[in-house]
């Protein structure tokens, strides 16, 4: 608690807006869109390498989340403030970071993706960034963040170790999307037990279930497109490229917050909508601009 004693220390307007801004570099939109973009328009390899990334260290944090159970900084000790209004996004438990875990799991995978050296220096500046800012705004410990960094860090460079060898031979796809559908639908039943014992609260259930629901969806929505749709990322422009990301991203935006009207937003309705999200994404997104298109890779 004293680290972030001293950043409370040294708060100001200035730094709590820049943290507060900065910690949405972390918020699950943010590096979801990035993957979007990339899988829709650059190339789908990379895109699959930092979903991997992306998805199985969070579905790891969550796990550990309900495991642990360590309660917030604020929750630990009653003198400590927060900045502003950085507790309504801090759901859950604190240990590990789930938006250090997101930062670093996106950032370190685009990283690892170029080859020049100044977007390597931004990509990895943003993740410990993201970092420093739930310490600043007092929403996690230097072990919440550091934990979190680590196995994000260490779920990346295994992944991106695996699909170098697996990524272009598809006989191992049903092997890949087995391996993520059976972690996923691991973490809902462990944390359906412990909600049924009473151990973790419906919120940590919620964000277990979400992270499953999405986890499903890549898990199969891999193994569909690698087999049956296999679009081409490119396009006549960049014009054309543009608006394909824009409109794939309003739609999904649109299921993402449309669908709690219809389906609700219980733990169930929260897995089955990210489920959904994500096969639009993988699936259903890229039918349309194969139809559109008419090209194959």
């Amino acid at each position: 608690m004293e680290l972030l004693y001293w950043f409370e220390s040294i708060r100001n307007p200035f730094l709590n807006t820049f943290f507060s801004a900065v910690t949405w570099l972390g918020h699950e939109l943010i590096p979801i869109a990035l993957i979007c973009i990339m899988y829709w328009c650059i190339n789908k390899n990379m895109a699959y390498r930092t979903g991997f990334s992306f998805f199985i260290s969070g579905i790891t944090t969550q796990a550990l989340k309900i495991t642990f159970r360590i309660d917030r900084p604020w929750v630990i000790d009653k003198n400590f403030t927060i900045v502003g209004d950085a507790k309504n996004a801090a759901t859950s438990y604190s240990f590990p970071s789930g938006h250090t875990q997101s930062a670093s799991s996106t950032y370190s995978s685009l990283a690892l993706c170029t080859k020049k050296l100044w977007l390597r220096i931004i990509f990895v500046t943003a993740f410990v960034l993201v970092a420093i800012s739930r310490m600043y705004l007092g929403v996690h410990t230097f072990k919440d963040v550091i934990a979190a960094m680590v196995l994000s860090l260490l779920v990346t460079l295994i992944v991106f170790r695996v699909m170098e060898k697996l990524e272009n031979n598809k006989k191992y796809d049903i092997y890949v999307s087995s391996a993520i559908f059976v972690i996923s639908s691991g973490l809902i039943v462990y944390s359906a037990i412990l909600s049924s014992k009473g151990i973790i609260s419906a919120d940590s259930l919620e964000d277990c279930v979400k992270a499953a629901g999405a986890g499903i969806g890549f898990a199969i929505g891999y193994y569909i497109e690698r087999r049956f749709i296999d679009f081409s990322v490119k396009a006549k422009n960049i014009g054309m490229q543009i608006i394909k990301v824009a409109v794939g991203l309003c739609i999904a935006l649109m299921l993402k917050e449309g669908l709690k009207l219809i389906i609700g937003s219980s733990a169930l309705a929260d897995g089955i909508r990210y489920f959904i999200l994500v096969i639009f994404i993988i699936n259903v997104y890229p039918l349309i601009i194969k139809a559109i298109s008419g090209k194959k890779d």
